[in-house]
This record gives C-alpha cells, structure tokens and sequence, in this order.
C-alpha cells in the first residue's frame, strides 16, 4: 500500500515521484518514448520528471498513472473519499511533490462522475508543463495573479477573472504574482478518485 501523506497542514512528506515513476516504467520494460506516446508528454519532460527536475501537474500525474498500470495513490496522498457532499472544514490538502502546487478536492465521488473541480494553489515562480489533451477547462482566479499561455497566446489573470478552453490546445500556467496564487480549475478526466478495490481509509 502506498503511504498515506494527506493533511490539513503543514509540510508535506516524501517521497517524490520521479523514483517511482522510473521503478514502474522500467519493470514494465517501457521506454520513456512509449510512456510518452500513451500520455501525450514529451520524452524531455517525462526525463525531467524521473529526474525531479520538474513536478506534473496532477492531469498529467493521472495519465502517467493510468499508462504504467497504477492507482495515483502509489505517487501522492489521496483524499479520503467524500460521497457527494464536500464540507469545507474537513476538506483535505494535498501535492504531487514537496513544494509545488497544492490541491484541495471540490468534486464529490459517485459512480459516473465525468469532471474534477480543485482550488489549486500555485507557488512563487511556479511554471507548469505544456500539456495538450482532450477535453476542456475552466479556470477561475481567486487571488494572485496567474498568466495562461494557449496556442501560443498569453492570457494574464488577475483576481475574478476567469477563463474558459478546449484541452487539445496547448496551454501552459506561470505564476506572475510575488506569493502563492490561488485559482478554481474544472476540467475532465476525474483524478483523485482510487481505482475499484483500491486502498482507502
């Protein structure tokens, strides 16, 4: 069973993912440009991630997951399941790597759930992964301010504003603010949701 590192605070634990990444594609004997064909990642970046020389977003996490045949709670804490109401007081921090974007899970679990919704937190001098997949998303901004880049296009929001994209265009977040910027994301492909008969607590 993967460790459990989920909390409502304070500094996250290890490991990283990069290790375990490498372990699982390796003992499937799977290069890194087939791990790339089946999660639309470049080589370079999946090198950057075993590496730890760069965190996925948790999109990203979910799909390197699904191709090396692994629930994401073998990379990351994952939430305690919700049901279909999500009280705020009780909601669960969570992050992929120490130090970089945390998420709290607004969606709910039931069967058939077809989108996630997170207030995902954005650290100082964050810049995330060109990714490009199926699907669309929708993107508030709370406080700080965050530029979009899509299909080449710079998009900077400040505090309310809100964007609205297809996935299959390829789209990149930096943070511009001087602290952590906070934002609403909505998009498809539920994450954060443990396989049938996986673990839970």
């Amino acid at each position: 069973m993967a460790e459990q590192r989920v909390e409502k605070a304070g500094t996250p634990a290890q490991p990283r993912v990069g290790p375990i990444i490498r372990a699982l594609r390796r003992g499937r004997d799977m290069t890194l440009t087939a791990l790339g064909d089946l999660t639309g990642l470049s080589v370079g970046y999946l090198s950057q991630v075993e590496r730890d020389l760069a965190t996925p977003s948790l999109g990203a996490l979910t799909r390197i997951a699904h191709a090396l045949g692994a629930g994401i709670d073998r990379f990351m804490p994952v939430p305690h399941r919700s049901g279909i109401l999500n009280r705020a007081a009780l909601r669960e921090t969570t992050w992929v790597n120490p130090g970089g974007m945390t998420y709290q899970r607004l969606h709910g679990e039931f069967p058939g759930a077809t989108f996630s919704a997170f207030d995902i937190t954005l650290p100082p001098g964050f810049v995330g992964e060109i990714d490009r997949h199926e699907g669309e998303e929708f993107v508030r901004l709370l406080s700080g301010r965050v530029e979009f880049r899509i299909d080449g296009r710079a998009y900077l929001l400040d505090p309310g504003d809100t964007l609205h994209f297809r996935s299959d265009m390829e789209h990149q977040a930096l943070n511009r603010a001087e602290g952590p910027s906070v934002l609403f994301w909505l998009g498809p492909s539920p994450v954060l949701r443990l396989r049938e008969g996986g673990h839970g607590r």
